[in-house]
């Protein structure tokens, strides 16, 4: 059970796990609700014909992972455990932009700073739950 204070809801650490849970909850629901222009700002081309089945296994990922990360925070489980998960977790948007990289290198530079960004930040969350 939680016995650190740096994760009640008052916390910073709370609440960046909060956006990330959201924000990635919001860009899955995207990927279903808005599937071509969703892909578009991923970083991929998607044309009518092929987007539906890959837009919603990736809306669905996204949205069951941010969930998780909710499920966990109010499980209250041990801040190690919570790290652990966005450590891993970060894998997903680092394969995104491998992603980008082999199928539209011409997207390389935002990828960098959109997939590779959110991978930067969750470690130093992840980080800072270690250390709290």
């Amino acid at each position: 059970m939680l016995q650190n204070a740096h994760l009640a809801s008052s916390s910073v650490l709370f609440w960046l796990l909060i956006l990330i849970a959201a924000g990635i909850i919001f860009i899955g629901t995207r990927f279903i609700v808005a599937p071509l222009r969703a892909a578009q700002d991923f970083g991929v081309p998607a044309g009518a014909s092929e987007g539906s089945t890959y837009m919603w296994a990736k809306g669905t990922r996204d949205i069951v992972s941010g969930l998780l990360a909710l499920g966990l925070l109010w499980l209250r489980v041990n801040p190690d455990v919570l790290a652990m998960f966005v450590f891993i977790a970060s894998l997903i948007p680092l394969g995104d932009l491998l992603n980008v990289y082999a199928h539209n290198p011409a997207k390389m530079y935002a990828a960098f700073f959109i997939h590779g960004g959110t991978a930067l930040f969750m470690w130093l969350v992840a980080i800072f739950l270690l250390r709290a």
